[in-house]
């Protein structure tokens, strides 16, 4: 719930009842949300309103950015009307009815500032009279027919103008401000109406100061103001993500040839790093900003958060791995690309790709050399469904990429960080996880005490004796940056009375909310509000865990404008002395606090209930022993490879992704809280947790169909043994892309001796063929049944025993027939010879003289 002016509390985002169902709701296998018609959000009273009826109104500009006295706050083109600073905004009316509008009209509103930093988003689900200041209504459009748009401007002078009765915002101190743009109308045949609003944020660091009146005289000599001391400057340290959405996926090893490829379910990553793609904007803003005002200040202050998963994809598809995209694997992304070249399933080198891939990386590294680089959960992994799996091999996949990260960076990423990618961690994970004497960076309602105490921002003891450390950051902070780009979600951390769904706002206003929330901390350090009291007063010690430590999502959807953007705002805050630098190390060992009670051992109260763990109602099967299960077979295909072999180099290629697709199955990327999305079809994360479903159960079929390429194969289903030494025989075959080690195993009764035949290698996508020495004892033509198994080298077994029915005394009777042969040879042999010593010739001899 949200306090409006005057103590009345409004209804925030969606009706109570929804908001349990969404939270309470099965995070695996949840049936498709229905979409939201027009009239169920009106009558559930949505605020934002995803789905207005008749029109919809955006903000696409808003002038300045940031006020900061009579100046732009980084911006230049700032209107002034007699020295007061003039905020416009302006953006686009579009009638999304059926019928047409007429007289429409816009006005700009303002409401209260936040009282605190924590508290600058509950505005965003304030309904419109809650921002009591307003403009005065400017006609838009005379008409708008449907479908058709038109553009807005409103604007307003920041405060009075002296001699201009005129309605101004008021600001006439610092504070981070809700401003409003309101659309009415009268739909054609009805009543005026208000027919959509939209909502941003303004932060003031510094109120305009008031003009002079027009015939005032400047008094000469006046004294000037003392100089008063400003506070603190506030640390700053930012982490800038540098991953992507899970979209590699694991093949059958040989399935596509027996050279190693890079599978992916669509083109998405093949885009993100191309001259214009998302990956490629983030290091060039980074880049750029690093170049800019406080440039030198604000490196020191970024550390570089990599995604080792996708490093590695990377650098395999720059050394010229072919790309296969793989379309019928069952999971891929909304909206995925097309095959990058040829055919869909084909492998390709495509020159293109390859350059974009080296391009990246080669920026990445100028952008890394020298700086601070940390490493993120490979594929966004769930570290609490790692923990609970507990397989060190991947827990390894998941945390231990440190060594490949620096040999591809050349920088050594800071050790024993923990950065859960849902900004969460349950109690005792860092511990199972082998982590108990490093750090978690998580957002601070995490570390809620039992108490119901949230401890302030900065370094706090995890529960247990040997819980380690967490480095906390703000949720108002992080939830904010989470709200920008192209896919916004509302973090599993965000207050719950602040969701709302986040598509109702355009990307400029979400981009402009979390450029208020990066500033908000700084205006509260200059009025001295509480919450940074310590800091404004100078207090080192308690400023170490206080100031702004910006995590935005792992998978950042901001384009490289809107990036650079936050960090010209960042650098112009270093450069005016308002922040200070503080590098990510430093933050790691800043004193510990201690809060008042003990931490939470249950994470349901530091996250909404039903989002403690995402895995847990999982119709197709417990999640963790699904994983289990494929980690054991993937286990195994390890444990056949050859190793003494020189053409089993390349084996590792083949078998690692199946790990990496365990990691990807359980990714956080895209499983939200409820209340948000981008389409209402998949507002609350079901398409991404249906990916990841897919993703586990085709991975069980993709391990079990690998070992099911190493097999056994018989002659036929009846051998009769000519003797009683007679070899049985039968075929090993490894349609595997490199050679392998197997166990074969006999079973046969008493009566038949079969030599044991033990590890044998099978060379790569090829077979051998057993002659299995075998005694046989019996008489009389007994058949037997003899049982051949395929196992690996762990005792795993490979495919379905082979019975070989074995015919035995047989061999009398094949006795039989040889004496009866050589005794029939021997006769006409001796025929032949008596009639050569008769003279008589054989028609044979013909031609021949005796």
């Amino acid at each position: 719930m949200n306090r409006r002016p005057g103590g009345r509390l409004l209804r925030a985002v969606v009706p109570v009842s929804l908001c349990a169902a969404l939270a309470s709701a099965p995070l695996w296998g949840v049936p498709p949300v229905r979409a939201v018609t027009p009239e169920q959000a009106i009558d559930a009273g949505y605020v934002p309103n995803p789905a207005p009826a008749l029109a919809r109104i955006t903000i696409d500009d808003v002038t300045p950015r940031v006020l900061d006295g009579a100046g732009a706050g980084g911006q230049l083109a700032v209107g002034t009307v007699a020295g007061v600073p003039t905020v416009t905004v302006s953006g686009t009316i579009i009638n999304v009815g059926d019928v047409p509008l007429e007289s429409v009209d816009v006005r700009l509103q303002r409401g209260p500032r936040a009282p605190d930093a924590e508290s600058v988003r509950e505005p965003l689900v304030w309904s419109e009279p809650s921002f009591p200041v307003q403009g005065e209504f400017l006609r838009a459009a005379v008409t708008l027919a449907p479908g058709e748009s038109v553009p807005y401007r409103v604007s307003l002078p920041a405060r009075e103008i002296p001699g201009d009765p005129g309605p101004d915002l008021q600001l006439t101190e610092p504070g981070v401000y809700p401003l409003l743009v309101n659309v009415n109308g009268t739909p054609e045949g009805g009543s005026p109406a208000r027919l959509d609003d939209a909502r941003t944020l303004l932060p003031v660091l510094e109120a305009p100061p008031p003009a002079p009146l027009p015939d005032d005289d400047d008094e000469v000599g006046a004294a000037a103001p003392a100089d008063v001391p400003g506070p603190a400057p506030l640390p700053l340290t930012v982490l800038w993500p540098l991953a992507a959405s899970p979209s590699r996926i694991a093949l059958v090893p040989g399935e596509a040839g027996p050279e190693p490829v890079v599978a992916l379910t669509d083109g998405s990553l093949l885009r993100d790093l191309s001259e214009d793609g998302r990956l490629s904007g983030l290091v060039r803003a980074a880049s750029a900003a690093f170049d800019g005002p406080g440039g030198g200040d604000l490196r020191r202050a970024t550390c570089l958060a990599v995604d080792p998963d996708l490093l590695g994809t990377v650098t395999e598809i720059a050394e010229g791995r072919p790309v296969v995209i793989d379309e019928g694997n069952g999971s891929r992304d909304p909206g995925g690309g097309e095959p990058v070249d040829g055919e869909a399933g084909s492998a390709t080198v495509d020159e293109a790709v390859v350059g974009d891939a080296s391009r990246w990386l080669d920026e990445l590294r100028a952008l890394a050399e020298g700086g601070c680089v940390v490493t993120l959960p490979a594929a966004q992994a769930d570290l609490d469904v790692v923990s609970a799996v507990g397989s060190t091999s991947l827990t390894s996949a998941a945390l231990d990429r440190s060594a490949s990260v620096e040999r591809i960076l050349d920088v050594a990423p800071v050790p024993d960080v923990l950065i859960p990618a849902s900004g969460t961690l349950a109690p005792g994970t860092a511990q199972r996880l082998g982590a108990s004497g490093g750090t978690a960076i998580v957002a601070a309602p995490s570390t809620r005490t039992d108490t119901g105490l949230v401890p302030p921002t900065g370094v706090v003891g995890l529960a247990g004796p040997d819980g380690g450390r967490a480095l906390t950051y703000s949720a108002t902070v992080g939830a904010s940056l989470a709200a920008t780009g192209e896919m916004p979600e509302n973090p599993r951390y965000s207050d719950p009375a602040t969701r709302y769904w986040l598509a109702a706002d355009s990307p400029v206003a979400r981009l402009q909310d979390a450029r208020a929330a990066l500033l908000a901390p700084v205006i509260d350090a200059a009025t001295g509000s509480a919450t940074n009291s310590s800091a404004a007063a100078g207090d080192d010690t308690a400023v170490a865990g206080q100031g702004v430590l910006a995590v935005p999502p792992q998978v950042w959807g901001v384009d490289e404008e809107s990036a650079n953007s936050l960090l010209e705002t960042l650098g112009d805050q270093l450069s005016t002395g308002r922040m200070r630098a503080v590098p990510l190390s430093e933050r790691l060992t800043g004193p510990v606090t201690i809060p008042e009670g003990s931490l939470a051992e249950d994470p349901t109260g530091a996250v909404d209930p039903g989002l403690a763990d995402p895995f847990a109602d999982d119709p197709g099967g417990d999640t963790v022993r699904r994983l289990a299960g494929a980690l054991s077979g993937t286990g195994t295909l390890r444990s056949l490879v050859d190793t003494s072999d020189p053409t089993s180099a390349d084996a590792a290629a083949h078998l690692d992704p199946l790990v990496g697709d365990a990691l990807r199955a359980i990714s956080e990327t895209g499983r939200r809280a409820g209340g948000d999305g981008l389409t209402f079809e998949t507002g609350t994360g079901v398409a991404a947790r249906d990916r990841g479903a897919t993703r586990l159960a085709r991975l069980g079929e993709t391990v079990t169909a690998s070992l099911a390429r190493v097999d056994l194969l018989t002659p036929g289903s009846v051998f009769t043994m000519a003797s009683p030494n007679s070899p049985l025989m039968l075929v090993t075959r490894n349609a595997l892309p490199f050679p392998v080690r197997v166990d074969v195993t006999v079973t046969a009764p008493e009566d038949i001796t079969v030599d044991p035949v033990g590890l044998i290698q099978i060379p790569a996508a090829g077979s051998r063929t057993l002659q299995v020495p075998t005694q046989s004892d019996s008489e009389g033509g007994v058949r037997h049944t003899v049982v051949f198994a395929l196992h690996g080298p762990d005792g795993t077994r490979l495919s379905d025993p082979v019975e070989l029915s074995v015919q035995s005394g047989g061999y009398p009777v094949a006795q039989g027939f040889a004496i009866a042969a050589a005794a029939l040879a021997l006769v006409l042999g001796g025929r032949r010879y008596l009639r050569y010593r008769r003279g008589i010739l054989d028609p044979a001899d013909e031609g021949h003289r005796p």
